[in-house]
């Protein structure tokens, strides 16, 4: 039996080119044939397609480009008509100038690509529904016309017609497997980075029977610890709370140390106007100006650790501001005496709502955040929401634990190995990449370890675009601390050599960050720290 290759079906849908395929099978093995064969040459100096409904190749005997034409003919005054099983007429093209078309539009094809000198070429027309052939012209002698019969008999008839055309053919094996590749390539179409990012979006969207389960236990509780990996919905689950405290009537304070992510709360939450948003040192000034109190115009890290919710605690007996429920997301952040001072804000009503969102693995600041009897309940959220598959298995990996996800297919995360710290070539270089595939500023963030790098990232542009800080035009860059708490379709991950338990955290911070597609620019040391295979 002949090897049989159809391009674009298996089995042809028209019932005559069916016909045909089933008899042309019945070749002997040292045959190949390849249905609906389609190309582009120059011809007459112009751009032209060829196509062929078959194409018969064997490697001594050279190559046959054959028509097909369904139903009846009929022929006037050298004019053709086909006619269907309703009897109806239709104009078409001599079927055998369209084989010669073909046949010499192929010849030039494989002279482009030095095949010609190898195999000749001749053309036949099949007419798989009629019994017999009427005279068709001079350009169609029966030792080329196939009709009904001609195909029982299909062995026979190819002889016929390659003794015809007195056709041969020096191909070796690696000359056919040239010949069929090129004819009938095998082609893995590969969406590009931003299609693959778009479809991995969608899948994220969705929220989960954990979530669902997490927030229903929420709104029946008065305060508790909600606990919870990278990725794991904790934010999601923060505002939904907040905005559901404030819907039920409490005045609603949801509380961060990131100014980033305050900004991102805050817009987030801007309609109910009985919740307030915003970063814990925010409400410190806010507070300290409305009770008075002097604030210095030069603040160091000290006064920020200790001073600031020192202001606030003194500055809640002086103002009648208060809360009826306090949300903090990314508590980890938070030192004892910031929890202190927020819970001043709600005075004494030991039942006031007091929800903590925090991943201890996540606690970069090391302030000794709290997790003490207080907590009316501790609930921990297990499953990574945040990242497609490929990501969440790196996040895992990072801090050596397992992966737990909703399996949504992405992206595989890419590294790109530096000759020690990253410089700002290398992060530029991942940034062209992902924009050469498609992706835009928009969709892209810049994460970087060491702030400096940063900075001088912020002073560099690629192409059209500038490099500048979160919320700006451009390709936005901030370091990993000031982004913790937000995420990104796309991130490129700059890591600065393996500096111990801080420098784990920082990676595991990072990486999480990206949704769909993560690129990572870091030496092979800080490779193998946080166990990329």
């Amino acid at each position: 039996m002949a090897r049989y290759v159809g391009l674009g079906e298996e089995e042809p849908s028209e019932d005559s080119e069916r016909r045909v395929a089933i008899a042309l099978r019945r070749l002997p093995d040292d045959w190949i044939v390849l249905h609906h064969v389609s190309w582009q040459s120059r011809r007459g100096g112009r751009q032209g397609d060829g196509e062929a409904d078959f194409v018969v190749l064997h490697p001594k005997r050279g190559l046959l480009v054959l028509e097909v034409k369904g139903g009846g003919i009929e022929i006037h005054e050298g004019r053709w008509s086909s006619i269907n099983r309703r009897g109806e007429r239709n104009d078409i093209k001599n079927p055998y100038e369209q084989a010669t078309d073909s046949k010499h539009a192929l010849l030039g094809w494989l002279k482009e690509r030095g095949l010609a000198g190898r195999v000749r070429i001749g053309h036949a027309v099949a007419f798989p529904h009629m019994a017999a052939l009427p005279n068709v012209g001079p350009a169609g002698p029966p030792a080329i016309s196939f009709a009904k019969p001609d195909l029982d008999a299909i062995a026979a008839t190819i002889d016929r017609c390659f003794e015809h055309w007195s056709l041969e053919a020096k191909l070796a094996v690696h000359d056919v497997t040239k010949l069929v590749g090129l004819l009938a390539p095998t082609v893995s179409v590969t969406p590009n980075l931003a299609g693959k990012l778009a479809e991995a979006e969608k899948e994220l969207l969705l929220f989960t029977a954990d979530q669902v389960e997490a927030f229903a236990g929420l709104r029946a509780s008065r305060g508790g610890l909600i606990l919870g990996g990278a990725g794991t919905g904790k934010t999601i689950l923060a505002v939904a709370r907040a905005q559901q405290l404030a819907k039920d009537g409490f005045r609603t304070l949801l509380v961060c140390y990131n100014e980033l992510l305050g900004a991102d709360l805050a817009r987030r939450t801007a309609s109910p106007p009985a919740l307030t948003a915003g970063t814990f040192h925010s409400i410190c000034l806010a507070e300290a100006a409305k009770a008075r109190l002097p604030v210095p115009a030069q603040r160091n890290a000290g006064w920020w650790e200790q001073k600031a919710p020192e202001l606030l605690i003194e500055a809640c007996a002086t103002t009648d501001t208060s809360f009826d429920a306090v949300v903090v997301d990314e508590a980890q952040d938070f030192s004892p005496l910031w929890l202190d001072a927020l819970r001043c804000l709600i005075g004494t009503d030991k039942d006031a709502p007091f929800f903590e969102f925090a991943d201890p693995r996540q606690d970069i600041w090391a302030r000794a955040w709290s997790t003490d009897s207080r907590h009316a309940f501790v609930y921990e959220l297990t499953r990574n929401m945040r990242n497609t598959r490929p990501i969440a298995e790196r996040v895992a990996a990072t801090i050596a634990t397992i992966c737990k996800d909703r399996g949504v297919i992405g992206p595989q995360p890419i590294w790109r190995v530096t000759n020690g710290a990253p410089r700002e070539s290398d992060v530029i270089a991942s940034v062209e990449r992902l924009l050469d595939e498609g992706l835009t500023p928009v969709s892209i963030v810049v994460l970087c370890e060491d702030a400096a790098l940063a900075n001088r990232l912020r002073e560099r542009s690629i192409g059209a675009y500038s490099f500048g800080r979160w919320g700006s035009r451009g390709v936005p860059v901030e370091s990993i601390s000031r982004f913790k708490g937000l995420d990104a379709a796309a991130v490129v991950l700059a890591l600065a050599e393996n500096k111990g338990p801080a420098h784990q955290a920082q990676a595991y911070v990072g990486i999480s960050r990206a949704r769909s597609l993560l690129a990572v620019v870091g030496s092979q040391a800080t490779r193998n720290a946080v166990n990329w295979p």
